[in-house]
């Protein structure tokens, strides 16, 4: 009967054991899974951590070149009326001592500084501009359509506030060139 009770506790003990080993081989195995599992999120938040920091250069990049965008100064930037009078003209469409009265609106955007003109007839020119010491320098684009029928250059000088003069010179393909003297004073805003 002693034997009988030590074989079962002996029996008991290894089968426990054996249990015990299973129970352990299952944690093992839990934690095992739960470690990788962790280190995916770990590589997922390490992912994530890098496209925030690029996300931040970017924008910090996108502000600082977007801090460097030209734009005209306040005295400057708005719509101005113009009168232009004919000085010299070696072309058969442009007389000494015409005038013309054009609205002028100097703006800006991303790719630079611009001056569009318009008379009542609603004709279009556009000018890539810049500053320089109170001076604007304005190169003719092409006209509403795009047409560039003429080479348009503008030199422009800031005389106060209130008035800028200068001259504006064309160049036609049939070879002949007309200046024009230019006056400028603010629209009321």
């Amino acid at each position: 009967m002693k034997k009988i009770i030590h074989l079962s506790i002996l029996t008991l003990l290894i089968s426990s054991c054996n249990n015990r080993d299973g129970d352990i081989r299952q944690r093992e195995e839990r934690l095992a899974k739960k470690e990788q599992e962790f280190a995916n999120k770990e590589a997922e938040y390490k992912t994530l951590l890098a496209l925030r920091d690029s996300l931040m250069a970017s924008k910090v990049s996108h502000n600082d070149s977007a801090s460097r965008t030209q734009s005209w100064p306040d005295s400057i930037a708005g719509q101005w009326s113009s009168r232009l009078v004919c000085r010299s003209s070696s072309c058969s469409n442009y007389v000494i001592g015409d005038q013309r009265n054009e609205q002028w609106q100097f703006v800006a955007d991303s790719t630079g500084l611009y001056v569009k003109t318009s008379t009542k007839n609603m004709t279009t020119q556009l000018f890539k501009g810049s500053l320089q010491d109170n001076r604007l320098r304005l190169v003719g684009v092409g006209d509403s359509v795009g047409n560039k029928r003429a080479a348009i250059q503008v030199n422009i000088d800031l005389v106060g506030t209130k008035l800028m003069r200068g001259t504006q010179t064309i160049h036609t393909k049939g070879d002949c060139q007309a200046t024009f003297s230019v006056e400028l004073i603010p629209n009321e805003k």
